[in-house]
C-alpha cells in the first residue's frame, strides 16, 4: 500500500505536468493537421491525449528509464493517442468475436 501512496504522492508533486504535456501535444497536432473538426471532436482528442499520457506516466514512472526517454514517450503518447485507443478498441472487438483464437488451450 505504501508504494501506491508514494506513486500518488509523486503524481501530485510533479506528475500532474505529464497530462498537460500530452494535451499540448494533441493541441499542436490539431493545429498542424489542417483537418476541419468540430469543437466536440477536438475536445475528445485532447481528453484522450490527457488520459493516455496519464496512464503512460503511471506505467513509466515505475521503470528504470532515463528522464529524457520518459519525457519523449509522454509527448508521443499524447500525440498519437487517438490511434492508440483505436488500436485497443480494434483488438478488443477481434477478441470478443473469437476469444478462442487468443486463449491457448
Amino acid at each position: 500500500m505504501s508504494d501506491e501512496n508514494k506513486l500518488l504522492h509523486d503524481f501530485f508533486n510533479g506528475g500532474w505536468l505529464i497530462p498537460i504535456i500530452g494535451g499540448i501535444g494533441m493541441v499542436i497536432r490539431l493545429l498542424l493537421d489542417g483537418k476541419t473538426m468540430s469543437y466536440f471532436e477536438q475536445i475528445k482528442r485532447i481528453v484522450a491525449a490527457i488520459l493516455c499520457s496519464t496512464i503512460a506516466w503511471f506505467i513509466l514512472e515505475q521503470t528504470e528509464v532515463s528522464s529524457l526517454t520518459k519525457a519523449i514517450s509522454y509527448g508521443v503518447v499524447g500525440v498519437v493517442s487517438p490511434e492508440i485507443i483505436a488500436g485497443i478498441v480494434a483488438l478488443a472487438k477481434k477478441f470478443s468475436k473469437k476469444p478462442q483464437d487468443y486463449i491457448p488451450k
